[in-house]
């Protein structure tokens, strides 16, 4: 039996992961503007290859870093396996909100007299919130929003210099 206490605290950790997940997003997109844009870019061309990239990098780097995590009682081995998975959790950030941005974008077709930051604003806080929605949320946009994140993630995250001097100067034309 649940008790009032146990339903509060499920509540605001919900509320609490979507603040800081929402928080993380714009501070990745004002942060690293140019490899945001790489993976917004990314996302909005090619998101089939973004899902297999991102399914390929969950499904080998996440299940090593959650093996070593689990592994014996050597704590270096545990620290290995949470740096694996907190690089996971550092580039999804960086392609959600490439995401973000994409979302943005659309808002702003939407209603033209928004401006962007608010537009980005809006669009990270309807894919964080996406995905608490029970069920739907939880099994099914939230897990295919992290797969597409890594996978847009990587590929600004690893993007070469020349890259990113080419999106800087398209963003000044």
């Amino acid at each position: 039996m649940l008790s009032q206490g146990d339903v509060s605290a499920t509540i605001y950790t919900l509320i609490g992961i979507c603040i800081t997940a929402w928080a993380l997003t714009m501070a990745y997109g004002l942060l690293f503007p140019e490899r945001t844009e790489i993976a917004r870019l990314e996302i909005s061309t090619r998101p089939l290859t973004c899902i297999g990239r991102g399914a390929a990098i969950f499904l080998t780097a996440g299940l090593f870093g959650a093996i070593l995590v689990g592994a014996g009682h050597n704590p270096l081995v545990k620290l290995f396996g949470w740096t694996i998975l907190m690089a996971l959790f550092l580039v999804a950030a960086l392609g959600l909100a490439g995401i973000a941005m994409s979302a943005g974008e659309r808002l702003r077709r939407l209603a033209p007299e928004m401006n962007a930051y608010a537009a980005f604003a809006r669009g990270a806080a309807f894919l964080t919130l996406g995905c608490v929605l029970p069920l739907v949320g939880w099994f099914a946009f939230g897990p295919l929003l992290f797969i597409a994140a890594i996978g847009a993630g990587s590929k600004a995250a690893f993007s070469r210099a020349r890259q990113i001097a080419e999106v800087s100067q398209a963003e000044a034309a």
